[in-house]
C-alpha cells in the first residue's frame, strides 16, 4: 500500500509540474490574465515543492528505485516550472508595442 501511495504521489507531483508549464508560457503574450497566470504558477510550485517534502519523509529508508526515480524527476519538473515561471515574470515585465527585432 506504501508504494501505491508513493506512486500516486509521485505522479501528482509530476502532473502538477507539466500543468503549470503551458499556463506559464502564455504569460508573455499580451494575454489579458498575465499577473493571474502567474500568481497561480507560484501557487502550484509552492504546492509542488510540499508535494516533494512529503514523498521525500514517504521513501525514506526505502530500496524502492522507482520511488526514488519519481521523486527525481519530481525535482526537475519543479525546476523547470521554476524556469518557466522566470521567464513569464520577464516576458510580463516588457513594454506590451515592443517587438524583438530580427
Amino acid at each position: 500500500m506504501k508504494q501505491v501511495l508513493m506512486t500516486v504521489m509521485a505522479v501528482a507531483v509530476l502532473g502538477l509540474g507539466l500543468s503549470l508549464q503551458p499556463a506559464v508560457s502564455l504569460a508573455g503574450k499580451g494575454h489579458e490574465h498575465v499577473q493571474e497566470v502567474i500568481k497561480h504558477a507560484k501557487e502550484g510550485i509552492q504546492h509542488e515543492k510540499e508535494a516533494i517534502t512529503h514523498l521525500e519523509e514517504a521513501i525514506k529508508g526505502s530500496a524502492d528505485s522507482h520511488a526514488k526515480e519519481a521523486l527525481e524527476h519530481a525535482k526537475e519538473s519543479l525546476k523547470h516550472a521554476e524556469e518557466s515561471l522566470a521567464h513569464a515574470e520577464m516576458a510580463a515585465q516588457k513594454p506590451e508595442g515592443k517587438k524583438k527585432s530580427k
